[in-house]
């Protein structure tokens, strides 16, 4: 829970090769901003690409879910099916954010050409934490998560964008501060009022860790 930018990629018709150039040239992108930390471009195939969830140790089951081919049935409920050929790198914006990860998967065996998808999101408002670098941090965590999806959709393979902050469709960075803030107050309230619910220790929150909790609590109270 937290304001989040969620993207999908899609590649139609394209081999594996192809494939590869595209997520190595948005890597190269990655290694030019000012990522906290940019990973190995992964390429894995057949078996290796097998979601196990009792495997805890796996290096790559972040990449495995994001590769998923979700599916929505009849009775409201979700599938997902699992690729056959992955190549994905992740990427660390910076402090109080979460991981990005970008990449394309098939979910067919590999052919001569082949329509690869990628489904993914990143939260970036808990780089807001004042003790992260507050606002700052959050916008630079924030616009090279757009800046990414920028160059993804120049190399053709952006499928769609929902950014919960709406700074996508304005690139209006005054608008992205008030939804931050309005969000930092939303889940305080929502995280104060499970706090004062639950045993002492039975919820966790990032909001919890602001220095600032407790008036962002306050001011969702005064609101509400």
């Amino acid at each position: 829970m937290g304001l989040t930018v969620h993207y999908e990629f899609k590649l139609d018709s394209a081999s594996v090769e192809g494939a590869r150039a595209k997520i190595a040239a948005l890597r190269n992108l990655a290694l030019k901003l000012p990522f906290a930390q940019v990973g190995e471009l992964v390429e894995i195939q057949g078996e290796e690409c097998r979601f196990d969830r009792e495997n805890a140790d796996d290096p790559h089951v972040f990449f495995k879910l994001r590769a998923g081919k979700i599916t929505c049935l009849e009775n409201d409920t979700f599938s997902s099916l699992d690729s056959t050929y992955l190549i994905a790198f992740d990427t660390m914006p910076g402090e109080g954010c979460e991981s990005a990860a970008f990449g394309l998967a098939l979910h067919a065996e590999p052919a001569a050409v082949n329509d690869w998808i990628w489904m993914s999101f990143c939260k970036t408002q808990y780089a807001s934490n004042p003790e992260c670098g507050g606002i700052e941090n959050f916008l630079k965590c924030h616009l090279m998560i757009v800046r990414m999806l920028d160059e993804a959709q120049k190399l053709g393979i952006l499928c769609e964008v929902l950014d919960e902050g709406n700074y996508w469709e304005t690139r209006q960075i005054e608008k992205l501060v008030e939804t931050l803030r309005k969000y930092n107050v939303l889940i305080a309230g929502i995280a104060g009022h499970l706090k004062d619910s639950q045993e002492e220790g039975s919820i966790a929150s990032p909001i919890y860790n602001y220095p600032n909790f407790e008036y962002l609590e306050a001011e969702a109270s005064r609101l509400s």
